[in-house]
């Protein structure tokens, strides 16, 4: 292991000495560059605006990442209601819809992302699963999504394993007044509305926002009742009969209070519920079940300059999650508590050219009632079983995590480079160092070559806390190469290759529990590209091959247990042997935005994905669909009647395209034509 890095490490730090002399014959140029990029930053140009790769404002072009920014203006155009479908335009992300909702993977990875809202981390330690990417998390209050593809876990920790998305919220100074929407959907009876406020006073500025939203129930089950007294299961007789998934709801406050660069305040609180069904393979037993996880936080930021060169800040939150699962008859309920501080000191060094962002943090989480099952559900089910039940046990724990981080950039002609390291100490699973190198090059203004290198790791499942003493943990190493090209604000080109490794890979499904420790390479290209022939309208595409090779995943199930005439109780084992699922191997996107008025914009989008396959411990083969090219659309119309007053109107699967997906234990109908038409105000 510690060659293989060695080998690595040596690589990529072989790489940044070519670079060096062809940096140090160009510093002139690069410093002229370096003052023309700062320019174009300061007087407004148009250039994205991070703050998740180096902990500090910065453009997604220059950053030390790859990286990209949606705005709130391309989700407007774009039609876009939810994080899922703006990110399943993102180059490497591909949203898996399921029965209850949307499963990320990215560059071949499921449920490697660290989903932070204004900073703050918003899973689940429990459930990898469990993300706000849907009708949970509204995007009325949202400013921008800042997208990071590669490991994070130098300045963000645990689970910033192969990306990281940053939902960040308006504050008082981008929204001076107030808006409103209604937006109503079909098929079915689907319904949201906002309103938000904002007010900026010069030396302290506020912001409010709440919304709605609420779908109508629209799937019949026939399995209806099951675990009865908690003992014994229903009877078959009397555990059939037909019925109607209830309405699905979601409702959210959220605020934001700033003075100057000095402190400020923000929270969270969201509650939804989603009801849905599950069916086994065969499609004879359909049950209901439902999910809800209300979260929030509150949060306090303070700034202190220390000096010009150097300030002090300090972070601290509090943050909650609740989820609620309905299987059936039966709720099971857990309880998420998380309480963070972090000390973070920066400082600037010869004239700006050397910058260092260090840090110290804390972080306790204490989890109640984390499910762990013994047992396969859907086997249970049918009339051949009359009355035994899986097993279900709940785990509690408080887990404490010390982190000591550090980065350093160092500019050198036209050349920034960098490095981070990160020490955590945890008191659950064994401790762990994380830390990345870069380089990013600037042969020209228009020119950008990034070479990075990062190790990242994500927290155990509760089952390993509960099977082992102290579990290791998930990690990953990745190589990105990305070369970008700029000629002007209207065109752009970039092309990255990465190649990553992930060690001790574990999966967990509920009933069959976890799988053998493996490990798996993935490589894959995406590239990129955007262009505008005429003031008048946009061009952009993307195209994202992955491919991997590795074990298969392997689960040691108990299958049956029998007892011996002195009473013992023998477990007998098999082995469930299925590929990785990395979801598609190749994934497009094809986007036109025409704006022929000043106050009207199309957007058109074709996205493709190819086949994937259906896999899922218990499963006796695996079945796989066929790709699907999908179209979207969304129309805007501004000052409808009215200054202020806009039309919206978007459909999803505009071409009604009939197509399959997998779900979680069969393959589920993808999503038909849906017609969502809104009006917004302004004030």
């Amino acid at each position: 292991m510690m060659a293989r890095r060695f080998t690595i490490t040596a690589v990529v730090f072989g790489a940044l000495l070519l670079i060096l002399p062809a940096a140090a014959a160009g510093a002139e140029r690069g410093e002229a560059a370096g003052r023309n990029d700062t320019l174009l930053m300061f007087v407004g140009e148009e250039l994205d605006v991070l703050s998740i790769a180096s902990r500090r404002q910065e453009s997604a072009w220059q950053a030390p990442a790859v990286a990209r920014v949606i705005t709130r203006e391309e989700i407007r155009e774009r039609g876009i209601r939810t994080a899922s479908q703006a990110l399943e335009m993102e180059p490497g992300f591909y949203l898996a819809k399921k029965e209850w909702g949307s499963q990320p993977y990215l560059r071949g990875i499921p449920d490697s992302v660290l989903f932070l809202y204004d900073t703050v981390p918003m899973g689940s330690d429990v459930s990898k699963s469990l993300h706000p990417l849907d009708q949970e998390l509204s995007l009325a209050p949202i400013k921008r999504i800042e997208i990071l593809r590669g490991p994070g876990s130098v300045l963000w920790g645990p689970d910033a394993f192969a990306g990281i998305v940053n939902v960040v919220p308006l504050t008082g100074k981008d929204l001076d007044g107030a808006e409103a929407g209604l937006l109503y959907g079909t098929p079915g009876r689907r319904g949201s509305f906002y309103a938000n406020a904002g007010h900026d006073a010069g030396l302290w500025d506020a912001f409010f926002s709440v919304s709605g939203r609420q779908d109508a129930g629209n799937a019949d089950y026939n399995v209806v009742r099951f675990w009865g007294d908690g003992r014994e299961a229903v009877p078959p007789e009397e555990r059939y009969a037909r019925q109607r998934t209830a309405d699905s709801r979601a409702l959210e406050v959220s605020g934001r209070l700033n003075y100057r660069d000095w402190f400020t305040f923000s929270g969270l609180v969201s509650d939804y519920k989603r009801p849905y069904t599950l069916s086994r393979t065969a499609g004879d037993f359909i049950w209901g079940e439902s999910r809800s996880a209300p979260f929030g936080f509150l949060k306090l930021e303070a700034k202190r300059n220390l000096d010009r060169s150097s300030a002090l800040r300090f972070t601290g939150s509090y943050s909650w999650l609740n989820p609620e699962y309905e299987i059936i008859d039966r709720t099971l309920k857990q309880k998420e508590r998380t309480a963070y501080g972090e000390l973070i000191y920066d400082r600037s060094f010869l004239s700006g050219r050397g910058l260092f962002t260090g840090g110290l943090s804390y972080r306790n989480k204490a989890i109640t009632d984390a499910p762990i099952w013994d047992g396969y559900l859907p086997g249970y089910l049918g009339p051949d079983n009359r009355n035994l039940l899986p097993g279900i046990t709940t785990k509690d724990y408080n887990a404490a995590l010390w982190s000591l981080f550090g980065q350093y950039s160092h500019k050198v002609g036209s050349v920034d480079l960098w490095m981070g390291l990160r020490s955590d100490v945890h008191d659950e699973y064994s401790n762990r160092l994380s830390y990345n190198v870069g380089a990013v090059w600037a042969p020209e203004p228009e020119w950008r070559m990034k070479l990075l290198y990062g190790v990242a790791y994500r927290t155990p499942f509760a089952r390993q806390l509960l099977e082992e003493g102290r579990p290791d943990s998930e990690e990953i190493q990745t190589i990105n190469l990305q070369v970008a090209w700029k000629p002007s604000p209207e065109a752009g080109l970039s092309l990255c290759g990465f190649i990553s490794r992930i060690d001790k890979h574990i999966l967990e499904d509920p009933y069959a529990g976890l799988s053998l420790p493996n490990r798996q390479n993935i490589r894959g290209v995406e590239l990129e590209g955007r262009f505008s022939p005429v003031r008048s309208l946009e061009i952009a595409a993307n195209v994202t091959l992955v491919d991997n090779d590795g074990p298969n995943e392997t689960y040691h199930w108990n299958d049956f247990n029998f007892v011996r005439p002195d009473g013992t109780v023998v477990k007998h084992f098999t082995d469930l042997v299925y590929p990785y699922d990395r979801g598609p191997g190749t994934l497009a996107n094809l986007m036109t935005t025409w704006r022929p008025l000043e106050r009207l914009s199309t957007f058109l989008r074709l996205g493709y994905f190819s086949s994937r396959n259906l896999i899922f411990p218990r499963s006796t083969e695996i079945r796989s669909v066929p790709g699907v090219w999908l179209l979207d659309a969304a129309t805007t119309v501004r000052d409808v009647g009215l200054p202020g007053l806009d039309l919206e109107a978007s459909v999803r699967n505009l071409l009604d395209r009939d197509y399959e997906t997998p779900g979680t234990y069969s393959l589920i109908k993808g999503d038909p034509a849906t017609l969502w038409v809104g009006l917004r105000m302004r004030w």
